[in-house]
């Protein structure tokens, strides 16, 4: 798996288990918070089964300290809708797909456009 080079190293060993999706999932539920696997009764209701179950059969009796990655939420949020917007969907599909309004799927690419312009700068 393609992980981003930002992520810290629990973080990127949480994503190769159950990828960047399922890691964003606990990121914005638990964020900030140590959790014990597989304690946490919600985490069915968090992650898909497929991730539960792989996140629980690697982490079984471990305590895990999920970190709030805000900014690296922010920049994985902006690759996520960069990635869907590459893949030929409609800013409206996108928006509904992540479940933010259009004018942020706008805001979101034209932050991806702005980073891509200042890497060619230098």
């Amino acid at each position: 798996m393609n992980l981003p080079d930002y992520l810290p190293p629990v973080a990127r060993e949480i994503a190769e288990v159950i990828g960047l999706d399922g890691l964003m999932r606990l990121v914005k539920h638990y964020g900030g918070v140590v959790i014990r696997v597989p304690g946490r009764g919600d985490l069915k209701q968090i992650l898909t089964p497929e991730q539960y179950k792989e996140f629980t059969h690697t982490f079984r009796n471990e305590k895990l300290a999920i970190p709030k990655l805000q900014a690296q939420l922010d920049r994985l949020a902006v690759e996520e809708t960069k990635r869907l917007d590459e893949a030929g969907l409609t800013r409206a599909e996108i928006a509904r797909q992540l479940g933010i309004t259009e004018r942020a799927v706008y805001n979101r690419l034209s932050v991806s456009q702005d980073d891509d312009r200042q890497a060619k700068l230098f």
